[in-house]
């Protein structure tokens, strides 16, 4: 089943294809918005207390106004309808219609468009391999830091990685740091310790990123924020790549350079770990 809500009302399965926009939409015409993706786990939004305070910040620094209860509304009808099943909620929110030009219009009506769609068996705790991208993120931009509807630089280096026979495209900054994939956060492990880059590095801030900063010293590891170069996941004991669909992900190959894995080592340790955590939070073992 698939399912979608565009400014509260609801169209299901083949009714979405019937779901059009304004052509005046400046979402669409400029990527003038935001979105959040989030897993919906048996009728259960997981995390959309984070994500909902992420996606409202984020508006408040483009000026952008939300209906907190139009919100709250759209989140609760879609996930009910996935009630034994786990589901993928996508919430578009764009600044509304408005005349040409860049500037947008004094009286803005914000569009919200969700979607639901079956999550597919095996997508989270995946193995995955990185190939290094020639686009380069802009910690000084802001949208490095925000959602935003222009995901072009992540679609042209997920093309990049797709060419290199990888299954992600690792970012770096301007500076030549470490920053991120097409689609999440990333850690270096070494021995207990755990090491992602800072959102000054022009990293967006995931939402299993906090997650794992917060939980990690429960679960017998360190955690911390600071720049990472390209010899300090060089000579890491392992990678991993997380984000709210996909959880933890291990980094198996970067570019030339291979992880090794031992049953039960540090990263299996880990997704054990946040999918206890999941599972107590929602119900769901995945």
């Amino acid at each position: 089943m698939k399912a979608t809500m565009l400014n509260g009302t609801l169209y299901i399965d083949e009714d979405c294809d019937d779901v059009s926009l304004s052509a005046s939409d400046r979402g669409f015409l400029l990527g003038d918005g935001l979105f959040e993706t989030l897993p919906v786990l048996h009728g259960a939004p997981l995390w959309w207390q984070e994500h909902s305070a992420r996606l409202t910040q984020s508006a408040n620094r483009l000026g952008m106004s939300l209906d907190p209860v139009m919100l709250e509304h759209t989140v609760s009808q879609l996930a009910a309808l996935s009630p034994e099943a786990n589901a993928i909620l996508r919430i578009a929110v764009s600044r509304g219609s408005g005349g040409r030009g860049l500037l947008p219009p004094v009286k803005a009506r914000p569009t919200l468009l969700a979607t639901l769609a079956s999550l597919p068996d095996g997508l989270a705790f995946q193995d995955m391999s990185l190939a290094t991208s020639t686009i380069r993120r802009n910690a000084q931009s802001l949208t490095a830091s925000i959602k935003s509807n222009n995901y072009l630089d992540n679609i042209a280096a997920a093309q990049q990685a797709e060419q290199a026979g990888a299954s992600d495209a690792l970012l770096l900054n301007t500076e030549g740091k470490i920053a991120c994939t097409t689609i999440g956060n990333l850690f270096s492990l070494h021995g207990n310790r755990l090491t992602t880059p800072p959102v000054s590095d022009g990293v967006l801030p995931g939402i299993v990123r906090q997650q794992l900063l917060t939980l990690a010293p429960q679960w017998g590891f360190e955690a911390t924020e600071a720049s990472l170069s390209a010899e300090d996941i060089k000579k890491a004991d392992g990678l991993i790549m997380t984000n709210s669909l996909r959880f933890i992900r291990r980094v198996t190959a970067w570019d030339d350079h291979a992880y090794t894995a031992a049953p039960d080592d540090p990263i299996s340790q880990l997704q054990t770990h946040m999918r206890d955590h999941v599972a107590k939070r929602s119900g769901v073992t995945l």
